[in-house]
């Protein structure tokens, strides 16, 4: 007798199956199965807790101990998004000249924003209805700039979200009227440049985004070409992780 667990690494959920073969059987029985949370970035090692807490749960589920698994098969963990090979991440920021991508863990916020980017000291400044992304370096407290840009949307303007060189991203996501895409940690913040249009998304917790880890999610945010549409696809990749 056999027991085989069968391991599928997602990009959300890490999903675990066991079941019982025999010699004199055709067919396996299914003995139990689990779903837990993805742990780190798809196709790491970093899956491996994920890996572990599935087969625990499976295993209990089926009554059975992890030590009775005779083999436990996985699969290929790399995502696919337009015929490229992607990594899992939970934020984004792009600009018509600077790509970052980051998995910090404490995003705040949610969906995605695009408009210019704008420097939270000249927030002030800025005109009725336009679309912006906020910078936000880490000498700003967090409830100044969320009371800040508040006034803005008070004035206004358009916020779209905001790109935080500190991990307040939820402190300030909290403290405005207006659920927004905020990524925090973004150590090179003076890499992001002003004046320029940008993207930011922040995708759900236990989720990733959708929308900027796919070429053509970016195509349709800066209005491409399908000249530029083909050349994004490798920097889209580059991108992640």
């Amino acid at each position: 007798m056999s027991i085989i667990a069968g391991i599928d690494v997602g990009n959300s959920t890490t999903e675990v199956a066991i079941a019982e073969f025999t010699p004199t059987s055709r067919q396996p029985r299914f003995l139990g199965s689990s779903r837990v949370s993805t742990t780190g970035i798809k196709g790491t090692l970093s899956n491996i807790p994920g890996i572990v807490y599935g087969l625990q749960d499976a295993a209990q589920a089926a009554g059975i101990e992890v030590s009775d698994i005779t083999l436990a098969l996985l699969n290929e963990a790399t995502p696919v998004i337009g015929d490229i090979a992607m990594e899992t991440i939970t934020e984004t920021i792009i600009t018509e000249s600077t790509m970052i991508g980051h998995n910090p863990g404490s995003p705040g916020g949610i969906g995605i924003g695009v408009g210019t980017t704008i420097h939270i000291k000249d927030l002030i400044n800025a005109e009725r209805a336009e679309k912006v992304i906020v910078i936000i370096p880490k000498d700003y407290d967090f409830e100044i700039a969320a009371s800040m840009i508040s006034r803005a949307l008070e004035f206004g303007v358009d916020v779209q979200g905001g790109i935080i060189q500190s991990d307040d991203g939820v402190l300030i996501a909290n403290r405005i009227p207006k659920v927004l895409p905020f990524v925090d940690e973004v150590q090179l913040i003076d890499h992001v440049p002003l004046n320029m249009l940008a993207a930011v998304e922040v995708a759900a917790k236990g989720q990733v985004i959708r929308q900027l880890s796919n070429p053509y999610g970016v195509a349709t945010v800066f209005s491409l070409t399908p000249e530029e549409t083909a050349m994004i696809i490798p920097i889209s990749k580059a991108l992640i992780g």
